[in-house]
């Protein structure tokens, strides 16, 4: 009995000491910090908030393996404000000591790109119809051929002739609608007007009435929440007309607010495979957001990047450069997400689908 008790005494001790030992081992790790800018409150806190779900399960997955490297993920909000996603950059490169910063849609990933550029820090973003990126950086979001391909054949199907634009007055729908106006009247849909409201705005009424004078076949929206839901629900106030769609925004919308756009089509973003949004589904007990599943395989990316990109005589990390040109020259990335291809001017490629809000789902269109 006593040479059992001494045998399993000695086994606890050396399981003690062999756990201590790869402890030590971690910690003995360089560390690499990963900063991530996201909406966690404001209008959009629900992506922010999927967006960081994602990043999470990505990073623990990381956590699970024998890595060269120690690393740490940090969370900042930028309350959908750029101001403030400006300051949170500055505290992540200047305090934290972040290798990339990790951000969500364009209202405010452009002046991130910027401030990490400037400090050779890598700019990791989900932004959609960004079609460039500074030298240390990198875009995973549906870009403006992708969107552009899936609404104009969808229209085409319509038999849309004519149509007005609606957007804000921010980057992201400067950079989708400006896109539609160029090229709509190439396919034969005439583009009667292409209008950006400023991002306090909360009543488009006198703004309906104009356009409606000129009788569009369709209206096509890509503003920034909530310019999105208040302009559907008094359109549809007004007019009781169903010709509106989205260029991506809708599924993004607060589900609360979905009831105002059943039987309304959108492009959409948000991808997920039916594997990662299983799972994403059963843990957090939420639908996949706008462009989790991007970031998602975002971070794996970076990551595998860091393991892998070549590490200088004299130093212990990848230089930043090395990982993005690493991150570059993945070329098809069959993640999350699903398939996205990787471009070497930094940006993603992914698919887009159409989808319908019929019965309080989001359903393709011809399933």
């Amino acid at each position: 009995m006593l040479k059992k008790l001494i045998l399993s005494l000695c086994f606890i001790l050396a399981l003690s000491a062999c756990k201590e030992e790869n402890k030590t081992q971690a910690q003995a790790k360089p560390v690499i910090k990963i900063g991530a800018n996201l909406h966690l409150t404001g209008q959009l806190a629900h992506t922010g908030a999927g967006a960081k779900n994602a990043l999470q399960m990505a990073f623990e997955k990381w956590q699970k393996k024998d890595t060269k490297y120690r690393y740490e993920l940090i969370f900042e909000d930028d309350m959908m404000k750029t101001q403030q996603a400006a300051v949170n950059t500055q505290k992540l490169i200047n305090i934290d000591g972040v290798r990339a910063v990790l951000s969500l849609f364009g209202i405010v990933d452009r002046v991130i790109d910027d401030i990490a550029n400037q400090n050779k820090v890598i700019s990791v973003s989900c932004s959609y119809g960004k079609s460039e990126v500074p030298e240390y950086g990198v875009n995973t979001g549906a870009q403006n051929e992708e969107i552009y391909g899936a609404v104009v054949r969808q229209l085409k199907k319509e038999n849309v002739k004519t149509v007005v634009l609606e957007g804000s007055q921010s980057a992201v729908s400067f950079a989708i609608l400006d896109y539609f106006a160029a090229h709509l009247p190439q396919d034969g849909i005439k583009v009667l007007a292409n209008e950006k409201h400023n991002l306090d705005v909360r009543d488009f009424r006198t703004s309906i009435q104009k356009t409606e004078v000129l009788k569009p076949d369709y209206y096509l929206i890509f503003g920034v929440e909530p310019m999105n839901s208040i302009f559907t629900k008094q359109y549809r106030e007004i007019t009781g007309k169903n010709n509106l769609a989205s260029l991506g925004n809708f599924p993004e919308i607060a589900d609360s607010l979905w009831p105002n756009l059943e039987g309304l089509w959108s492009a959409s973003l948000i991808g997920g495979t039916s594997e990662f949004s299983q799972q994403y589904e059963t843990r957090f007990h939420d639908r996949v957001h706008g462009c989790s599943a991007n970031l998602y395989d975002a971070l794996n990316m970076l990551m595998m990047a860091f393991e892998n990109a070549p590490v200088k005589e004299g130093k212990d990390i990848p230089e930043n450069i090395d990982v993005v040109q690493y991150m570059r020259h993945i070329g098809t990335y069959n993640g999350a997400f699903g398939m996205i291809e990787m471009g070497i001017n930094g940006i993603g490629h992914p698919s887009v689908d159409i989808v319908k809000l019929q019965n309080g789902k989001w359903v393709k269109i011809g399933e």
